[in-house]
């Protein structure tokens, strides 16, 4: 699974951001700050576009919190794993403890 933009996370950790965003699926996912779009972040794999278009999900994350952005390939339990690989790495470590919601509900991970 590749990360890109981990420092990101770094700063969100730190307290020198407040909040960043993410796109992400099974390939692995991609960081970056809260005033970039979704839509213009991509890696090998992974590209979230609008109206479902893309093969990825868009989330906004805080310090305790990841909010998933609905995206109609993917169900709970598909995001839940995903997620839960992503936790598993070590850029994602410090976000361990974090809520995670998709469609507005909390999922467990």
């Amino acid at each position: 699974m590749i990360v890109c933009g981990a420092e990101h996370l770094e700063d969100l950790t730190a307290g020198r951001v407040y909040d960043v965003k993410m796109v992400f699926n099974d390939h692995g996912a991609v960081v970056f700050p809260a005033k970039r779009q979704h839509r213009e972040m991509k890696a090998e794999g992974i590209s979230y576009e609008d109206d479902y278009r893309g093969n990825a999900l868009a989330a906004m994350i805080r310090r305790n919190t990841i909010e998933i952005r609905f995206h109609r390939a993917f169900d709970d339990r598909a995001v839940a794993g995903i997620v839960s690989q992503l936790l598993a790495t070590p850029e994602f470590v410090c976000l361990s403890n974090a809520q995670v919601t998709y469609r507005g509900r909390a999922l467990t991970v």
